[in-house]
């Protein structure tokens, strides 16, 4: 479905545990929770759940990102991304389409997506960055911050090379920061 967040009626949003039980207001992604629940980029489970710990699949990381962007995803449903294993008819084919088209995604060196899999914390940063670019956004960073990073978080050299820039500017940005001290990269990211 197309989003335009400008119709949404944000006042309306209820508080994330009156919503969904296993999710607690408390917690440090409450707000984005709430945020994501009410513009229609994620929602949660057909037994009332959200799952805040559960790892999300690449197409709906990128389903979710094309909602926010309010991409008007039916516009994209005849264009083909190339990626031998996103099916023609499925509910993230228009996603990955748009990603493709807009350079956000290009998928594995093996010419598929991935689907099924679950997204890892470099390949959600690397998305994200991608959409900055794609947006038109300011994605420099400062040559310090490399420093930084590898100063300060151990696994540094553990980021895969095509997630590299994308991890330092997210660090930069705010937009992650580290797990229990590590950025963890490979790690899958999770719902919340």
């Amino acid at each position: 479905d197309d989003v335009n967040l400008q119709d949404i009626d944000f006042e309306l949003i209820k508080s994330v545990e009156e919503i969904f039980p296993d999710a607690s207001m408390s917690a440090w992604y409450s707000d984005a929770v709430a945020y994501a629940v009410g513009a229609g980029i994620i929602s949660g489970y057909s037994d009332g759940t959200f799952g805040p710990s559960d790892s999300i699949k690449r197409q709906d990381f990128l389903l979710m990102l094309a909602r926010f962007d309010g991409a008007r995803l039916s516009e994209y449903e005849d264009e083909q991304s190339g990626l031998s294993d996103v099916m023609d008819g499925t509910y993230y084919e228009s996603a990955v389409n748009w990603g493709v088209k807009n350079e956000i995604v290009s998928g594995y060196d093996n010419g598929k997506f991935g689907v099924g899999d679950k997204v890892t914390r470099e390949q959600l940063v690397t998305f994200i960055y991608r959409y900055a670019k794609y947006k038109e956004l300011d994605v420099t960073t400062q040559l310090e911050t490399k420093q930084y990073i590898s100063d300060t978080y151990p696994d540094y050299n553990k980021v895969s090379s095509f997630a590299k820039d994308a991890i330092i500017w997210a660090i930069e940005n705010e937009i992650i920061n580290g797990k229990n001290g590590k950025i963890a990269p490979q790690g899958k990211a999770q719902r919340c």
